[in-house]
């Protein structure tokens, strides 16, 4: 009946309207949930050794991914792993070659020198570097690699533990 009282411009119009607004809403809530995340936890071991560094990587599907550093007793965090299905990597950076970095590295942080204290300062000090590990612990390469690591993971929403052994 509404389409009898429309002149024949206007019915196109109102038809070529409907039929955009059903192009945009259609697709809504298809596809994959780029926000659906979970959190997994857990330790990575080179045979009885943990890595004492490096960064396990988690490739979901429609190239979702998420990273986690290793800390110096193996252990990882990820708070953000796409949910599904994920090939895992882990990647081990070597020391550099510069002898003079290496010494720098394995004697611990450097010391930056006093400067004047500021007696008006009431907040916390600035957090030191980073810890290095005294150790780096080879891998076998193909762990770097989502096609020739051989891990996977199916991660849940919520939290979870997936223990690594290499």
């Amino acid at each position: 009946m509404l389409f009898r009282r429309l002149p024949t411009a206007n019915r196109l119009l109102w038809v070529a309207g409907l039929l955009a607004c059903c192009v945009v809403l259609l697709p809504t809530g298809c596809g994959p949930d780029f926000k659906a995340r979970g959190v997994v936890k857990g330790k990575v071991m080179a045979g009885k050794k943990p890595l004492t560094t490096g960064t396990v990587m988690f490739y979901g599907k429609n190239g979702i991914t998420a990273s986690a550093s290793i800390d110096p007793e193996g252990n990882y965090e990820m708070n953000d792993a796409p949910v599904g299905e994920c090939k895992v990597t882990v990647t081990v950076q070597a020391l550099p070659a510069d002898p003079m970095v290496r010494a720098r590295l394995k004697s611990g942080a450097m010391k930056l020198p006093e400067g004047p204290k500021d007696p008006t300062k009431t907040g916390p000090d600035l957090p030191s570097a980073p810890r290095v590990p005294k150790e780096v612990v080879p891998i076998d390469i193909k762990y770097s690699n989502p096609e020739t690591s051989g891990l996977s993971f199916t991660v849940h929403k919520g939290e979870q533990t997936y223990n690594i052994d290499l």
